[in-house]
């Protein structure tokens, strides 16, 4: 096992995505309230890129765990979201009420505004409820890496995401592409790269700091 190295790198990235099946352990009627997972932190294969036209392929696996996620925002009240809009409050249809780990998965009780209030809020509610709509997303800024790269060939380079900060959760009628990011997103959050020492280090540091500057 190749000895690993913690340092700071000043490279950011934007508000990341990712979509999830959606896996709806209760719901009430009466209180609004709709139980779901957010996030199993299953691998999913995104992809950077080299030059105009070349995508190298890597492995993102989110650790999931009560050290890896600050679910600071999420209980303080994180939005529900339509389709990651967040340019308008109309878009915002439920409010996070809980949010916690358990069994290596995300979870969440969101509630939705009493009915008659918002036109959006009561027809996702009965769009979910009658199981219409079937995906979730989360959306989440990274705080902190480690990468293992491709020990050889026909491998990827592998990078968990040990530290993260889930923003907000949407409703969506398809999961967000893996390989996407939220290109339009304005803010950039501070990344520690964990890597080996020396060549890996630097090469990290600069994948990211161009991802971040590309998605910006």
């Amino acid at each position: 096992m190749t000895k690993l190295e913690l340092r700071k790198a000043p490279a950011s990235l934007p508000m990341q995505v990712r979509g999830q099946d959606l896996n709806v352990s209760s719901i009430d009627a009466d209180a609004r309230t709709v139980t779901l997972v957010f996030t199993t932190g299953a691998a999913v294969r995104r992809l950077r890129y080299t030059g105009w036209d070349t995508a190298v392929p890597f492995d993102e696996i989110l650790v999931v765990s009560e050290r890896a996620l600050d679910l600071t925002r999420m209980n303080l009240g994180a939005p529900v979201l339509d389709s990651h809009s967040r340019w308008s409050t109309f878009s915002q249809i439920a409010v996070v009420e809980r949010a916690w780990i358990e069994k290596g998965e995300g979870w969440a009780t969101i509630r939705f505004p009493k009915a008659g209030i918002d036109l959006a809020a009561d027809r996702m509610f009965g769009l979910v409820s009658d199981k219409i709509i079937k995906n979730v997303s989360v959306g989440y800024s990274i705080d902190k890496i480690r990468v293992e790269e491709a020990a050889k060939k026909g491998e990827v380079e592998k990078i968990f995401v040990e530290r993260w900060t889930p923003n907000e959760i949407s409703f969506v009628t398809v999961p967000a592409d893996p390989g996407a990011q939220v290109r339009s997103s304005e803010a950039t959050f501070p990344l520690s790269i964990q890597s080996a020492a020396g060549h890996g280090l630097r090469a990290a540091r600069m994948r990211m700091a161009e991802e971040a500057r590309r998605f910006a």
